[in-house]
């Protein structure tokens, strides 16, 4: 107790040295954080520091030393830092300085997963580890720094699948569009893209003469009379696509237009009855279909 009240005395008379030396040899955390306290209110700071430390008190001794510019010693304590701010700070010195690998952690310790995106694409050419980690975060300004560095490398495919992450999908399909990319773009959307795109695909695979895939993509949109009409174009390729989306849409015209078809009354030929069969039953038409069944039997 007497050696606690020396130091602090020590310490405000201006004794400096021999008051820190005896709070650091007391191995007592709490005189050592109330010192510092004193040191750092005396614009003594380092010495505040290094008390900090002994006073197990790692996050004020590291904004002590990240003030001080004493990158050494702040960087000795960024692994037992748990303010983000701390760690924002130091990677953003370490970055001034040219450190880049040093910058890259601090900023992943800060969860600034934009800024370690930045330096691997900008400065430690580490384009493929750029990508995974936008990936995973599903940053959208990540998604947007990546899709231009792959832009400015002529990557269509990779720009236009970050693209899509960063909700840029128009830009993505006029990429897609100028660059014969369409699968891509496709891809990306999954199965996450709004009936306008899908109709903004379907029209794009149209003007191709790609009948099937124009088809497809109205199927997707939900605008069953263009798909029907794109699948029949195909002939016989696409008549279990045709029937798929005739048992969809369960109205009698499309029914119609497909049984004529099949019967060979728009061009003529008619049609295996085994696709009959598989159209009723898409409609749930069971009795149908059994007689059709026992007919193609016959």
């Amino acid at each position: 107790q007497s050696q606690a009240g020396t130091a602090r005395c020590l310490l405000r008379v201006g004794e400096v040295p021999r008051g820190v030396q005896l709070a650091r040899e007391s191995g007592d955390p709490s005189l050592c954080r109330d010192c510092a306290v004193i040191l750092e209110e005396m614009k003594q700071r380092q010495d505040a520091a290094l008390l900090y430390e002994k006073a197990n008190l790692p996050d004020r001794a590291a904004a002590i030393y990240i003030k001080l510019k004493n990158w050494a010693a702040a960087g000795a304590l960024m692994n037992q830092i748990t303010s983000p701010k701390l760690q924002l700070e130091y990677a953003r010195a370490k970055e001034s300085d040219g450190k880049f690998e040093e910058a890259a952690r601090a900023y992943e310790a800060a969860k600034d997963m934009d800024s370690v995106v930045r330096l691997l694409l900008e400065r430690l050419n580490q384009p493929d580890r750029a990508f995974q980690l936008v990936r995973e975060s599903k940053s959208s300004e990540g998604a947007k720094m990546v899709s231009r560095f792959c832009q400015e490398r002529q990557d269509w495919r990779t720009a236009i699948e970050f693209l899509i992450l960063s909700k840029a999908a128009e830009e993505a399909f006029e990429l897609a569009t100028s660059h014969d990319e369409m699968p891509t773009f496709t891809a990306a959307l999954s199965k996450g893209g709004s009936p306008v795109q899908y109709q903004a695909v379907a029209s794009y695979y149209e003007l191709k003469g790609e009948f099937g895939r124009s088809g497809d993509f109205w199927l997707e949109a939900k605008d069953y009379p263009r798909a029907l009409r794109l699948y029949l174009k195909c002939g016989e390729k696409e008549i279990d696509r045709a029937i798929e989306v005739v048992g969809k849409a369960r109205t009698e015209q499309l029914t119609h237009a497909l049984i004529d078809f099949l019967m060979g009354e728009t061009d003529g030929v008619p049609k295996d009855p085994n696709y009959i069969f598989r159209l009723y039953m898409a409609l749930g038409k069971y009795t149908e279909a059994g007689d059709t069944a026992g007919i193609i039997a016959r």
